[in-house]
């Protein structure tokens, strides 16, 4: 396999003077899928261990790099309804006319804000992983602290929590293996595969080249409304969801699937948070319609 050619890279200036950064895996004719990353991760972000695949599914994966991620410069101040105005200047710049959006974790997010925001310029909508926004009350498990759960809702969250966050940026690469030992046996099954492992590794460690700022930041963002209302995102969302993921329990998959209009949930028993691994090419085939 010859990763340089599966996987282009390029950088796109917007009108403010930032920097996005993004890479393009697959069919350079394929089926336009835009992926929206995970946090911390990077437009490295992938769902396949021999990225030929997407080639052989007739997919083009294009994940651009959030604000402060990998080499996109920060966007002082951004809201997750923000996001869709980069996308679009993006996917101008690429000549897609239409595309579906993917997400896993913390993208879930960015890819449900372009989905209302684009409108009909994403066709469909793919979550991994994913929860739903603070407009309801989060059921959290048991073993998150009260106040922990307090201090998520502070207006200075993402400056409380870039301390918490800086033992990751020292070691990225080692955060998959701190994974597998938090996980549940599914994913220390997935993680345990040397592909998957090097590719967490190599996205964790791009996403995290500035540091924990843009981290901080995202997750801080996750906790606060989104700006627009899940009753108005119209395209047919999918979840995917593992009923035994410790990173993003399932219940919270389920308040996401049941705050929109049109949602088909599919979960996944005994399975962790990365499934995707295991269930790519389903999930690329449900997208591509």
């Amino acid at each position: 396999m010859d990763e340089e050619r599966e996987i282009r890279e390029g950088e796109l200036w917007l009108p403010d003077g930032r920097t996005l950064a993004y890479a393009e895996h697959g069919d350079p004719d394929g089926q336009p899928v835009l992926g929206c990353h995970g946090s911390p991760s990077s437009r490295l972000e992938r769902h396949v261990e021999d990225v030929a695949d997407y080639r052989r599914w007739g997919v083009r994966l294009i994940v651009p790099d959030r604000p402060g991620f990998g080499r996109s410069d920060p966007h002082p101040g951004r809201r997750v309804a923000d996001w869709p105005d980069d996308v679009a200047r993006l996917l101008d710049h690429l000549g897609v006319d239409r595309c579906a959006a993917l997400s896993l974790s913390g993208g879930a997010a960015y890819a449900l804000a372009c989905a209302h925001a684009l409108g009909e310029r994403v066709t469909t909508v793919g979550i991994l992983g994913g929860a739903p926004p603070p407009d309801v009350p989060w059921p959290w498990p048991r073993w998150v602290p009260g106040r922990v759960r307090a201090s998520l809702h502070r207006p200075q969250l993402s400056a409380v929590l870039r301390p918490a966050f800086a033992p990751l940026a020292l070691r990225p690469a080692l955060i998959p293996r701190y994974l597998q030992l938090r996980l549940n046996a599914a994913d220390r099954r997935v993680i345990g595969r040397p592909a998957v492992r090097r590719i967490l590794a190599d996205t964790f460690t791009e996403g995290m080249r500035n540091g924990t700022a843009a981290l901080a930041e995202d997750r801080a963002l996750l906790f606060r409304p989104w700006g627009f209302p899940l009753s108005e995102v119209r395209q047919r969302v999918h979840i995917w969801h593992g009923t035994q993921d410790w990173q993003v329990p399932v219940v919270l998959g389920q308040v996401l699937s049941a705050m929109l209009p049109d949602s088909s949930g599919h979960w996944l028993a005994g399975e962790g948070h990365f499934l995707v691994f295991d269930h790519a090419e389903e999930i690329y085939r449900t997208l591509r319609g």
